[in-house]
């Protein structure tokens, strides 16, 4: 698919050029209009465009400072040049800008068509060039890329050390032009689909094309190091190239900024690949850092940016240039605090089921809107929650939560806190009505009261108090409990026990010994005895580590 964009002040002569013409038949696809080059420059960076034919005498910006402007940014674009004045200075420039051709007016229909086919044409060869098969072949039987290779796959993995001698000797051995030290970036490459790329050769031609293009569209300022990873993604390190001596900055020269300008290229190498080579690719590029100390961290960084930002979709590009700097990693406190979200549910407080959800995710969107990694832990540990209560149901959780199910099964994780809190609800709120549902058996009902009645009476609850609550034998109650829930009612006892012991030792100014009696037991030693056993230290000591 090309692109063509006609430039001319005179709208009329634009406007006919861009819609009388039967552009279609040479393989124009889209051809877009401007009155003036800076109206052109915008379209330039919106579009991938292919020829443009531009009038040279325009206001403000002249067809020849348009032209030049191309050259320095898009230099496979090809340009044509027209005018009503037949002066040989203006062929002199154009000539020295390397325009396709010099129509001119009033140009004849089929002259300017023959024009655009000739610009075409050349823009083909010249690709052909660059992916040829046979360039490919010949490359492919020298090893020294085979050792560049080799060599950045090791220092992305680790199994390369990176010492000073050893690996400036390497660099300089395979010609590798990055200095130790450089500021470098990455950029990860996923070809999406290699049908019809080549009738014979494989993936291995199909890599080397895009690597040879890429390599193209980069090499005016930056250097460029490539290699296949074991994910099958091609990892470029990208290294810009030293300025001469005496040139201006960028900012002075009038030349966009470095990751504007990757940007723009990795767009550029969407569509070649797109165009050229019939596939499409997914591009990822990293921030900056430093050669080759920082390679390792950059690499893990971008595989696993891409597997989130990009994840199964394709011919999708990101850039990580921009993304905020993440602060000191905290741990989640909500989350994890007595009582716990799946103790509430467990023991069928809604209320204070929903009060907790809601601190949980209050605090994830205050603190930890951006963390990726955050949201999937508060994800993760609400699943195992909700997915151990409904399996001690006896229940599937398909049959319980439905097509949520799929989420937790390996459909794709949550992008958002806002995510996270809709499917919590959803999940939950199945949970409740499946427990409703439970309910209505018997032994599910009793089970249900008397976790209700040690929920309530956590310091007095025995077995005599609960099986009189809920007017059974002892023994039968024991046995009905064991079977449904697999616990026997002293261990469920205990286990809200010290759940509780953990809620007052953070938030209540009792001693222990009092906190000992709260929860029935007399003889606060048997109490701290309990209390180590379970959590690994005494209540004294886990007391003292919340105030650190």
């Amino acid at each position: 698919m090309h692109q063509l964009l006609i430039i001319d002040d005179q709208t009329a002569i634009a406007d006919d050029l861009a819609d009388m013409l039967p552009w279609s038949e040479i393989g124009i696809d889209i051809v877009h209009k401007a009155y003036s080059g800076r109206e052109a420059l915008e379209l330039l960076y919106e579009h991938s465009i292919d020829i443009v034919v531009t009038d040279i005498r325009m206001p403000g910006m002249s067809g020849l400072e348009l032209i030049a402007e191309i050259k320095r940014k898009w230099k496979h674009i090809k340009c044509i040049l027209l005018t009503g004045y037949a002066d040989f200075e203006y062929t002199k420039q154009a000539l020295k800008l390397r325009s396709s051709d010099y129509l001119l007016k009033p140009v004849e229909d089929a002259e300017l068509m023959d024009a655009v086919r000739r610009a075409l044409d050349e823009l083909e060869r010249e690709w052909q060039e660059i992916t040829s098969t046979q360039k490919a072949i010949y490359a492919l039987r020298e090893q020294l890329p085979k050792l560049r290779e080799y060599l950045l796959l090791d220092l992305i993995t680790g199994k390369q050390a990176p010492p000073f001698g050893p690996l400036n000797r390497k660099l300089e051995m395979y010609e590798v032009p990055i200095q130790r030290g450089a500021e470098c970036s990455i950029m990860l490459l996923r070809i999406d689909d290699t049908e019809g790329m080549y009738d014979s050769g494989g993936e291995t031609l199909i890599e080397y094309a895009l690597t040879n293009i890429a390599a193209e569209l980069f090499g005016n300022r930056m250097w460029l190091w490539h290699c296949i990873d074991m994910h099958g993604y091609i990892v470029c390190v990208l290294s810009a190239k030293p300025r001469p001596e005496g040139a201006m900055s960028a900012a002075m020269n009038g030349e966009e900024d470095l990751d504007a300008w990757i940007e723009t290229q990795a767009f550029q190498l969407q569509r070649a690949a797109k165009t050229y080579l019939k596939i499409g690719i997914s591009v990822l590029t990293s921030k900056r850092g430093q050669f080759p100390e920082e390679l390792g961290s950059m690499y893990q960084s971008s595989v696993a940016s891409f597997r989130h930002f990009i994840g199964r979709d394709t011919e999708l590009f990101v850039s990580l240039a921009n993304e905020p700097e993440r602060g000191e990693l905290q741990q989640l406190g909500e989350l994890y605090r007595s009582p716990t979200l799946g103790a509430l549910l467990e023991m069928g407080q809604w209320e204070a089921a929903d009060e907790k959800l809601e601190a949980i995710l209050r605090e994830l969107d205050e603190e930890w809107r951006d963390s990726q990694e955050h949201i999937l832990e508060t994800y993760f540990a609400i699943a195992s929650s909700i997915a151990s209560l409904i399996h001690r149901t006896k229940k599937w959780l398909a049959d319980t939560i439905g097509d949520d199910f799929y989420t937790v099964a390996g459909g794709p994780p949550m992008q958002s806190v806002r995510e996270l809190r809709s499917w919590s609800e959803r999940v939950i709120a199945s949970y409740r009505l499946s427990v409703s549902s439970v309910e209505k058996d018997s032994r599910s009902s009793i089970i249900r009261k008397v976790q209700d009645y040690i929920a309530h009476n956590p310091g007095t609850a025995s077995l005599q108090t609960i099986s009189s609550s809920v007017y059974l034998n002892p023994s039968y109650l024991s046995k009905i409990y064991k079977l449904e829930t697999g616990e026997g009612i002293s261990e469920y006892i205990l286990r809200v026990r010290m759940e509780k012991s953990i809620l007052l030792l953070a938030q209540s100014p009792d001693k222990i010994y009092e906190i000992s009696v709260l929860l029935g037991y007399q003889k606060p030693s048997y109490f701290i005895q309990l209390f180590k056993k379970h959590y690994g230290m005494t209540p004294q000591e886990y007391r003292n580590k919340l105030d650190l």
